[in-house]
C-alpha cells in the first residue's frame, strides 16, 4: 500500500507479479478487530458492484509499441518525415528504451517519459529526417525494449512501411547476349531504372544521329544486320521527372572473332604505313634528283675549265672523237690511233729540225652522236703547227 487512506488514495503496487496471478481483485478495508470490516464487491457476479472489481490479465509480453502514422507513409523525395513511438512503461521506475531501425544516419530522435491522461505514464520517441529514394519501401521499426529480472530483456516492436515518390534513378541498359555480335544475332536491350511509381514508368528508345525515338517499352529486340549497329541509350520517365541512359554501342563481330572496330583499326594502321612508305620514297627520288642535277652542273664547270685551259696551253687544237654505236671499245681505238700515227711518224721526222713537236689530246666520249660518221679504221688524229 503506497496510498494515504485518510486521503482516500489507496494506491497498491504488485511487485514481481506472474502469470498465475491473472484473477479478479476487489478492495476491502479492516480496522481494529472487531470495529470495522468493509469489503467492495465479494461478489463478481453482482453486477451493479462489477465495476468495483479490478481484472488483472497478466501476459507474457506488453503490448507493442504504439507508431504513428500506423498505416503506409507516402512522401516525395527531399521532404521531411515525421514518425512517432510510445510504448507503456508500467513500472516507471524500469521504464523501457526505444530504438529505431531503417532510418538515415542523419536522423534526429528525441526521447522521454511522459503521464497520459489516464494517470499512467509511457515512453515517447520522436524521429524526423529527410526522404531519400534509398529509403523506398523500407520498412521503419520502432522497438521496445524492457528490462526483467531474469537474464534476457524482453523487446516488442511496430513497423510501417515508407514509400517515397520520385524520379527514375540510376537508369541503364543491359544488352543480351553481348555488345559484340555476328550478323543475323537477335538481340534484346532492356532499360532498367528505380522510380516511384514504378507501375507508371514509361521507356523511350533512341539511336546516335536520329532525333525521333526508335522504340518505346522497357525491352527492345531485334536481328543485327550491318545498318543496326550504332550506340543506343534509353529515357525513363514518371510524373515526377525522367533520366537518360549512358550510350551502349552495338558492333559486329567478324569471322575470325574480333569486332569490326579493331578491323577498321587494323586497316586504319596498314594505310597509314603506305602512306609513310610512299612518302619516303618520293623523297629518295627527290634526292636523287638533286644530286644528279648538281652532278651536271660540276661536269660543266670541269669541261669549261679543261676548254680554257686548252685555249692557254700550246695544244689548241683538240679532237674529241665520239663512239657513236658504243661498239668499238677503248682498246681499239688506242690501236687504231697509234698505228696511225705512227705511220706519220716518217713525214714528221723529215721536218723535226725546223719544227716544234705539238701533241694531241684525244678524249673518248661514250655518247650517241654523230659528230664523226667515218669507220673506226680510218679515225686518226694529226695536228701540225
Amino acid at each position: 500500500m503506497t496510498g494515504n487512506l485518510s486521503e482516500r488514495n489507496c494506491t497498491t503496487v504488485f511487485y514481481n507479479i506472474m502469470r498465475n496471478h491473472s484473477d479478479h481483485y476487489y478492495f476491502r478495508l479492516e480496522m481494529e478487530p472487531n470495529v470495522f470490516k468493509a469489503t467492495f464487491n465479494p461478489d463478481p457476479a453482482d453486477s451493479t458492484h462489477s465495476r468495483k472489481t479490478v481484472n488483472i490479465n497478466v501476459r507474457d509480453s506488453p503490448q507493442p509499441p504504439e507508431l504513428k502514422p500506423n498505416d503506409k507513409l507516402s512522401v516525395m523525395e527531399n521532404t521531411a518525415v515525421n514518425l512517432k513511438c510510445s510504448a507503456e512503461a508500467p513500472c516507471p521506475e524500469q521504464p523501457p528504451t526505444i530504438s529505431w531501425t531503417n532510418i538515415p544516419e542523419s536522423a534526429n530522435i528525441t526521447t522521454q517519459l511522459r503521464e497520459k491522461p489516464d494517470k499512467t505514464q509511457s515512453v515517447f520517441s520522436h524521429v524526423t529526417f529527410k526522404a531519400s529514394y534509398m529509403n523506398h519501401k523500407k520498412n521503419i521499426s520502432c522497438t521496445a525494449t524492457y528490462p526483467r529480472k531474469t537474464s534476457e530483456d524482453l523487446t516488442v516492436e511496430t513497423s510501417v512501411m515508407l514509400r517515397v515518390l520520385f524520379p527514375p534513378k540510376e537508369t541503364h541498359i543491359i544488352i543480351t547476349p553481348s555488345a559484340s555480335v555476328s550478323v543475323g544475332t537477335n538481340v534484346t536491350l532492356t532499360c532498367k531504372s528505380k522510380a516511384s511509381p514504378s507501375n507508371k514508368t514509361y521507356y523511350t528508345w533512341y539511336k546516335r544521329e536520329q532525333e525521333m525515338p526508335i522504340a518505346w517499352g522497357k525491352k527492345i529486340s531485334f536481328v543485327v544486320t550491318h545498318n543496326n549497329t550504332g550506340s543506343y541509350f534509353c529515357i525513363a520517365e514518371n510524373k515526377h521527372g525522367n533520366q537518360s541512359s549512358a550510350e551502349i554501342q552495338l558492333t559486329i563481330k567478324g569471322e575470325d572473332g574480333h569486332s569490326m572496330p579493331l578491323i577498321a583499326g587494323c586497316v586504319g594502321g596498314i594505310v597509314a604505313v603506305l602512306t609513310l612508305s610512299a612518302l619516303v620514297f618520293y623523297a629518295r627520288i627527290r634526292t636523287k634528283t638533286h644530286r644528279g642535277d648538281n652532278d651536271g652542273k660540276k661536269v660543266s664547270i670541269n669541261q669549261a675549265q679543261d676548254e680554257t685551259n686548252d685555249r692557254n696551253s700550246p695544244c689548241n687544237n683538240v679532237l674529241t672523237i665520239t663512239n657513236q654505236d658504243n661498239k668499238i671499245s677503248d682498246d681499239q681505238f688506242t690501236t687504231e690511233i697509234n698505228q696511225n700515227t705512227e705511220a706519220d711518224s716518217t713525214e714528221e721526222d723529215n721536218h723535226e729540225k725546223d719544227s716544234d713537236v705539238v701533241y694531241a689530246q684525244v678524249h673518248m666520249i661514250p655518247k650517241k652522236t654523230k659528230a664523226i660518221s667515218a669507220v673506226p679504221e680510218d679515225i686518226y688524229a694529226q695536228v701540225k703547227k
